[in-house]
């Protein structure tokens, strides 16, 4: 069968989504559902580069509060009301440590940073949000974290998010005066402008997009595809271009410039502040108004990423800081195209890395510790900011980061005394040989974390679940998606890969809600997902016959290269799906988080979402029209009305009644499968380090890296 070209692209015409976060999970790989950071997004999870996704049934503050409470001195409300935090609990002062920070801690992951921004498309990965955590711009980007107890946190020392009012819900955000960038100079409003416009895709033209294989920006055609140039010059349809194996352009053809402004990169919350912030008079503190109420805006407002000064002096060649700042804010103000051209450029590819950039303003902290060594791909080296006094402050001196892609080499390197903390892939295999290091002073930690498995299908690709294959005939291509996703062995998965590590680890049922959540079981038992419960191989084979489908039918898998687990369940559905006539064929690759954005290469993925926030609405990028996270193509006008009301809803009976209509559309449309909750695994040499912990949030085991100490 023939196959379309299609690439995943990120356009203003695109659905607001929430960000892919960056790979980073308990130990698999993953991508995060959550908006930056992020969170979502989206982040990947360890194991590839893929997105994260944020679920949860509570959220902080309603709508539509009473006249006159607008008028509420800042400060001096609670948490989620008018005068009170819009972005968590807020800390209050930090404890000192009693001495100086000292020592050495070594902790290994499995993935290595390419990208210092997290909050770009390209760059919201797990493996990039870790190490930026440790410098202060992971997931809340400095202003709130989770603490050990899923509790929201505000880092007041760094700075505040006052609830000006929440109809029309209106949010200021205030830097603390002497909060700088390891560079010493002053965060401030343009950091803020930078994070809001580049996320907010309302400065994204609609002609066009960013590709995902390179970064640039490109003129786009009326389908928001690409234009390319032939080696002679011609323009050509990205359909018709003859892509290389690994969806790249061949050599000689070239996309097409665009004149137009494209950041990679789109928040559902900050697409619905259109207004350009109000900006306070020291230049400290920003104003957001959204359209709409957004019911997850303690996650979903303004977060610190990459440095304005170093983004608009790069981009636009401006030596003095002050000078390149105020130029951003004129450039987003004043929508200069020409200006915001140059900053989406290098904000969208410019932090992009595989080892320490020559130019220092690429990897600046505005955290407890600063990057001093990244050998190509294998090790960071963290050392103590001596310009922060802005939050927790850490009592290790040096933290050695190091990049150990195979489990069983990680654990190793464990037993060996050359590495403190692991969080590699949970199998039977890797817990058993922890736990027999016991008598080496090896502590381990295992649960469920907040990355959950599944199966998503490509239905925009030309492939045997899209409907242009069969004439556009919508019905028949669900009925192909219906009976592949019936030959899937949920149960046999879990019972071979998961219950040796959890002898009460069950199915998970559910797209939007994690298990043991108090809505779970009503979702579940309404949902529609009990018509894949058990294999059902004779009701697969009724289904493509009812079509007039011939097989055998090829679906290219894609998952991420060593690992074990995921090899696995490949061959665990690869040898139930052949019984139905689908040859489910081996597409594992060591840049699988990437390839996610192009389904030329695949026509089912098989990873895992994880959780970096406690939310509502953040599921809609993953499954919106156009959403980022939204890989295969999947469209349904009443879900994307029905997150529309999710999103706007405060009412905990009305957010599980509207879930549930979205699941049901889900599974009725065969989106793809779920399959179970990820088993975590962590494990640290306690002769060596002490107060390790995890969260089943991003960053996991790296939450409270400022608790850690380093024997002697």
């Amino acid at each position: 069968m023939s196959r379309r070209r299609s690439i995943k692209f990120l356009s203003a015409i695109a659905a607001a989504s929430l960000i892919v976060a960056a790979c980073g999970d308990d130990d698999d790989d993953a991508v995060s559902e959550d908006t930056t950071e992020d969170a979502g997004t989206t982040e990947e999870t360890s194991g590839g580069e893929a997105p994260e996704t944020t679920t949860a049934d509570t959220t902080e503050g309603t709508a539509g509060e009473d006249e006159g409470e607008d008028e509420t001195p800042a400060g001096s409300g609670d948490v989620g009301e008018v005068g009170g935090s819009g972005c968590g609990i807020p800390h209050g002062p930090y404890e000192q440590p009693e001495e100086e920070p000292s020592g050495e801690v070594r902790v290994a992951w499995n993935d290595p940073l390419l990208s210092f921004n997290s909050q770009s498309s390209r760059g919201n990965a797990t493996a990039n949000n870790n190490p930026l955590y440790l410098m202060g711009l992971g997931n809340g980007g400095g202003f709130w974290y989770y603490d050990e107890d899923l509790n929201l946190i505000n880092n007041d020392q760094f700075g505040t998010c006052t609830i000006e009012s929440l109809d029309p819900l209106t949010i200021t955000y205030r830097i603390n005066e002497g909060v700088t960038w390891s560079d010493g100079v002053q965060i401030d409003a343009a950091d803020m402008i930078l994070n809001w416009g580049a996320t907010s895709t309302n400065f994204n033209d609609a002609n066009t997009v960013v590709t995902p294989d390179t970064g640039v920006i490109a003129e786009a055609d009326e389908e928001g595809n690409p234009i390319v140039l032939d080696p002679d010059g011609n323009e050509m349809s990205y359909a018709d271009v003859p892509l290389n194996d690994d969806g790249s352009l061949p050599e000689g053809y070239t996309y097409k410039e665009a004149t137009g402004v494209s950041f990679d990169a789109a928040s559902e919350s900050l697409a619905l502040v259109t207004q350009f912030p109000e900006i306070s008079e020291d230049g400290l503190a920003v104003t957001l108004t959204w359209d709409s109420f957004y019911v997850d805006y303690p996650t979903g407002g303004i977060t610190i990423g990459r440095p304005a000064h170093i983004t608009a002096g790069r981009a636009l060649g401006i030596d003095d800081p002050m000078e390149a700042k105020q130029r951003l804010i004129e450039a987003f103000r004043d929508r200069n195209a020409e200006d915001l051209k140059a900053i989406a450029e290098f904000w969208n590819t410019g932090y992009d890395a595989t080892s320490l950039p020559s130019d220092e303003g690429i990897y600046l902290s505005a955290g407890p510790y600063v990057l001093t060594r990244y050998d190509e791909l294998s090790e960071m080296q963290f050392e103590i900011n001596p310009e922060y006094d802005f939050g927790p402050m850490p009592k290790v001196a040096t933290i050695i980061y190091r990049i150990i892609g195979d489990p069983t080499a990680a654990v190793q390197a464990l037993q060996n005394e050359e590495i403190d903390i692991i969080q590699p892939q949970s199998t039977a295999d890797i817990l058993q040989q922890v736990e027999a290091l016991a008598d080496r002073g090896i502590e381990v930690k295992t649960g469920n974390t907040g990355t959950y498995e599944h199966v998503d299908l490509v239905m925009d690709n030309g492939g045997p679940f899209d409907p242009a294959t069969y004439g556009g005939d919508e019905e028949a291509a669900r009925k192909v998606r219906q009976a592949f996703l019936k030959t899937i062995p949920r149960q046999e998965i879990v019972d071979r890969l998961i219950k040796p590590l959890n002898p009460d680890a069950e199915l998970r049922d559910s797209f939007t809600t994690v298990v043991g959540a108090p809505t779970y079981e009503d979702i579940v038992s309404q949902n529609g997902s009990d018509q894949y419960a058990e294999v059902d191989i004779e009701g697969a084979k009724a289904l493509l016959e009812e079509v007039g489908v011939e097989t055998p039918i090829d679906v290219r898998l894609l998952f991420a290269a060593n690992n074990p687990r995921r090899a696995n369940e490949y061959e665990l559905i690869r040898d139930s799906a052949v019984q139905a006539g689908f040859n489910v064929i081996d597409g594992n690759s060591p840049t699988w988080g990437q390839d996610l954005n192009n389904t030329n290469l695949y026509d089912a993925s098989l990873f895992g979402w994880q959780s970096t926030a406690v939310a509502v609405a953040d599921t809609e990028a993953n499954f919106r029209t156009g959403g980022q996270n939204n890989y295969g193509g999947y469209s349904n006008p009443e879900v994307d009305a029905l997150y529309d009301q999710l999103k706007q809803s405060t009412d905990p009976d009305e957010q599980q009644e509207l879930l549930i209509q979205i699941e049901q559309h889900l599974w009725n449309d065969a989106f793809g499968v779920t399959l179970f909750q990820h088993p975590g695994l962590t494990a640290w040499n306690s002769n060596y380090v002490s107060n390790v912990s995890d969260i089943p949030l991003a960053p996991t085991v790296f939450w409270n890296f400022w608790e850690w100490e380093a024997a002697g």
